[in-house]
């Protein structure tokens, strides 16, 4: 059985979440204000703003903690709207997404080729194949109905004989 880790390289749908619950705090913060500290909310809005708009760089190329960022932000909107329910949102959200994030995963064996995504798992038998080549991390599947699906490997987490598995394919089709 060969196992493949799958490369993402669509947008990342965490950041794009991510910095849509930071906006969202920045519009409650400044709904939800205390009328004694406007300013707080104002200056807690903007650097909610702010930590959304350069989310992917916090993120992505300072190798930021997301559970951190969150709480900082669930930290300045408890200040700002002096409100549980809002600070709690965010970092359940955080927490969910902690554990919901899985990576695709392509099982090949034997009786067939399982798709594995986070929320449903496709199998397909060798005989909806013409072709399934792995050249230079790159997983083609090619069906005979004409449907193709090629997707990068991690190479990272994946280290696997080119030659003995396209010969694995050659023998199962």
């Amino acid at each position: 059985m060969y196992t493949f880790i799958i490369k993402e390289d669509g947008p990342d749908l965490d950041v794009i979440i991510t910095r849509s619950m930071l906006v969202l705090a920045a519009v409650a913060s400044l709904f939800f204000r205390t009328d004694t500290y406007f300013i707080i909310n104002i200056f807690a809005a903007l650097v909610l703003l702010f930590g959304a708009v350069f989310i992917k760089v916090l993120l992505v190329k300072l190798k930021g903690n997301k559970m951190v960022l969150l709480l900082f932000s669930a930290i300045l909107l408890f200040i700002a709207t002096q409100a549980i329910t809002f600070p709690l949102i965010l970092l359940f959200y955080g927490y969910l997404a902690k554990f919901l994030k899985k990576q695709p995963i392509i099982l090949i064996a034997e009786n067939g080729v399982t798709i594995k995504k986070l929320l449903s798992n496709t199998t397909f038998s060798w005989a909806e194949f013409s072709n399934v080549v792995l050249k230079d991390n790159l997983l083609t599947l090619d069906f005979k109905n004409n449907k193709l699906i090629q997707v990068k490997v991690d190479e990272k987490q994946t280290t696997i004989d080119e030659y003995g598995f396209n010969e694995f394919c050659v023998r199962c089709i």
